[in-house]
């Protein structure tokens, strides 16, 4: 049975009477239903928005794409381009599976806009961490670290975010580059350039995305003036400039129109593995390289594989989508703080044993 609290209360009474709690959102990163899910797709609704502050507190089930109908009608936007909000991904399950988008590259992920949280924890009690200020931090943050806690610390209730203003304009320049080994080091050779990217992505394919962001005025010689460096690298072939569309922010829902088998699949976010993607690529459908290549997001149809490959490679993944999600996958270093907080948080277990399964 799934429980669908509408109040902190229910939600407390719910964790109270259970054995096992597993939080379920939106449900954008799991094709499989859980049994006995919390399911806070109720507990919805902006609280608190001051735009002349750029602050703004939701709860947790607030879908993404409510947020930005809301933040837009006011100019402004969260600048780490949380994903999966055209799927109804919410503001707590992001926060909780610790995901960003491109723009992360100019502007900081999700922890950075992160100031205050309230959390449910594993005795049904009440907690607090941050504020609804800006500078607002003395000791442990512990709302930086429910960032990518994927449920395994509590419930979280309330999130408070700083938003920035929307830029005027932006622009594309998409780069073709022949494989993912060029789009690298172009990438590479665009940041030491230093020209303010507001991301820089690339795929397996090699077709590498720029986005430019700005005064309306300054965008388009600012576009012009970074596509005649790029089209000079060697590792280029052709370079066009686009406005906003398309645009390079990423949605991993959709990759080369195609997606993995959800029962077998699923898509995996790894750090740092150009060094052995060549070990990688043969257990790889489709993947998107964001933050110039630091981060990836790999689709694959053979998810076992995969995370034995990063296993023998000494890299860690974290299932995003598909019947797996939120389960961790090959090199995992054992983390004792987080064990600490954890029994802090939930000494009965509760939240620990329901996640560890997958989300």
């Amino acid at each position: 049975m799934t429980a669908m609290p509408a109040t902190v209360d229910e939600i407390q009474q719910v964790v109270r009477a259970s054995a096992r709690v597993h939080v379920r959102g939106g449900g954008t990163k799991s094709a499989r239903p859980e049994i006995g899910a919390l399911d806070l797709t109720a507990f919805s609704g902006i609280m608190e928005y001051s735009p002349a502050e750029c602050v703004f507190t939701a709860r947790a089930g607030t879908p993404l794409a409510t947020i930005d109908v809301v933040l837009d009608g006011e100019g402004q936007y969260l600048p780490f381009d949380p994903p999966l909000a055209a799927e109804g991904a919410t503001i707590g399950g992001t926060v909780a599976s610790g995901i960003s988008g491109s723009r992360r590259y100019r502007y900081g992920g999700v922890r950075d806009f992160l100031i205050g949280v309230r959390v449910v924890d594993g005795e049904g009690r009440r907690i607090r961490s941050g504020g609804k200020v800006v500078k607002n931090a003395a000791g442990f943050l512990l709302h930086h670290g429910m960032v990518g806690s994927l449920g395994r610390f509590g419930v979280l209730t309330e999130l408070t975010f700083k938003v920035f203003p929307q830029p005027e304009a932006r622009r594309t320049i998409t780069v073709e580059c022949g494989s993912v080994e060029n789009a690298f080091r172009a990438a590479r050779e665009i940041e030491r350039l230093r020209r303010d990217c507001e991301s820089i992505d690339f795929d397996e394919r090699g077709t590498l995305w720029l986005g430019l962001a700005g005064r309306a005025t300054a965008i388009d010689p600012r576009a012009s003036a970074l596509a005649g460096r790029v089209e000079s690298l060697q590792s280029v072939a052709a370079v066009n400039v686009h406005d906003s569309r398309p645009d390079p922010s990423f949605d991993p829902s959709f990759v080369h129109d195609s997606r993995p088998d959800p029962g077998i699949g699923g898509c995996v976010k790894v750090a740092g593995l150009m060094d052995s993607w060549q070990k990688l690529r043969d257990h790889v459908t489709s993947a998107r390289f964001m933050c110039a290549g630091s981060v990836a997001w790999l689709f694959t149809d053979r998810l076992t594989e995969l995370a034995r490959a990063l296993q023998d490679t000494q890299l860690a993944g974290l299932v995003i989508r598909g019947p797996r999600a939120g389960e961790r996958i090959g090199h995992l270093a054992h983390n004792a703080f987080e064990d600490r907080v954890r029994r802090v948080l939930d000494p009965q277990n509760k939240f620990s044993a329901a996640s560890d399964s997958g989300r």
